[in-house]
């Protein structure tokens, strides 16, 4: 059975989830204010409407019991809360929210949330580790105390192998794969596996770790 997702806001984050979304075997309803927002979604989206979230009769007429989840990406604070509190009367199973801000975060946590992202933020964070280590390809934060790195094969760790190099101990890492656009993709390498120019590792890292630590 498919799974049935709403987008609440189209703006570029929104309108980039409802995008993404239309490529998987989901059905997805779009909703914003603006019309022009939802023509552009409905090429991608099973349903676009317009409708203002603060319209609580009118979202509350959507079969909103129906959904599996739920993702609220309005920057109002006051329209993400009260979305937010008639999705969770309405028992769906996951609601995600956009968080304006710190404050924002914290009313959301209180109100048990099931997933609260702050995309400025993450995108800082990811800017920040990138620039302080100039090998890291990708950073996501996993959580407050780990990261899921994307880190280029640094001269010195090719013709090693993988427990020479001791990365567990080293950056606190464990390496869940390696790519190289030249061989196939390597899932949970063996210790033997001998790192060549051109490697990418993907891994979980300790942000505590990583933070003290020079990966260029």
């Amino acid at each position: 059975m498919k799974k049935q997702i709403l987008v609440l806001g189209l703006k570029t984050f929104g309108m980039s989830i409802v995008k993404q979304l239309s490529k998987y075997n989901c059905e997805v309803l779009a909703i914003d204010k603006d019309m022009e927002k939802v023509e552009i979604a409905a090429e991608y989206a099973t349903q676009a409407i317009q409708l203002d979230v603060r319209d609580a009769e009118g979202l509350d007429q959507l079969s909103l019991d129906e959904f599996d989840i739920a993702i609220i990406t309005v920057d109002d604070i006051e329209a993400s809360i009260m979305a937010s509190l008639l999705f969770k009367e309405h028992k769906i199973e996951t609601v995600i929210v956009k968080a304006k801000n710190k404050m924002h975060k914290k009313i959301l946590e209180k109100m048990e949330v099931d997933k609260i992202i702050s995309p400025e933020e993450e995108m800082g964070i990811k800017l920040a580790k990138s620039i302080m280590n100039a090998s890291v390809i990708d950073a996501i934060n996993f959580s407050d105390d780990y990261s899921i790195l994307e880190v280029s094969a640094l001269d010195k760790w090719i013709g090693k192998t993988l427990a020479k190099l001791d990365l567990r101990n080293v950056y606190g890492m464990n390496v869940l794969c390696v790519k190289n656009f030249s061989k196939e993709l390597e899932i949970s390498p063996s210790q033997n596996y001998i790192i060549e120019k051109g490697d990418i590792l993907v891994g979980i890292v300790e942000n505590k770790k990583i933070e003290n630590t020079d990966l260029s």
